[in-house]
C-alpha cells in the first residue's frame, strides 16, 4: 500500500516528467524563431531545474522502494500509473488533463522574466 505522502511524491514525479518532456519539444521545435537563442535559453535554464527536481523525487521513491513500471491510457481523461512496491504492485489513476495543466503551470512558475536572464 502507497501512504498518501507517496503517492504526493509519485505524483510530482510524473507531473515533472510530463514537463520535461514538454519541455525537451519546445525546445527542439523552436529552433525556427527569429529570436530563439533567447527562448532555448530561457527553457533550458527551467529544464535543467526540473531535471535536477525530477532525479531528487526519483532517487526518493526508490529509497522508498517505489518504481514506475509503465503508464496505461485508460480512456481519453485518465491514465494509471503502475508502480512496483516492496508488498505489491500498485496502481494509481490520474487526471490526463490536470497532469498537464499542473505540469504547464509548474513551468510557468519556474520561467523568470526576460529582465532577469
Amino acid at each position: 500500500m502507497i501512504a498518501l505522502e507517496e503517492r504526493q511524491l509519485v505524483y510530482e514525479y510524473l507531473m515533472m516528467d510530463i514537463a520535461i518532456r514538454s519541455l525537451q519539444y519546445d525546445i527542439e521545435h523552436i529552433q525556427g524563431l527569429k529570436y530563439a537563442e533567447l527562448y532555448v535559453q530561457q527553457l533550458s535554464a527551467v529544464l535543467t531545474y526540473l531535471q535536477r527536481d525530477f532525479q531528487w523525487r526519483k532517487s526518493t521513491l526508490a529509497s522508498k522502494k517505489i518504481r514506475l513500471v509503465k503508464w496505461v491510457k485508460v480512456n481519453e481523461q485518465f491514465s494509471d500509473a503502475v508502480l512496483t512496491t516492496t508488498g505489491e504492485d500498485a496502481t494509481i489513476r490520474f487526471s490526463a488533463l490536470v497532469l498537464k495543466q499542473n505540469s504547464q503551470l509548474l513551468i510557468s512558475q519556474k520561467l523568470l522574466p526576460i529582465s532577469e536572464i
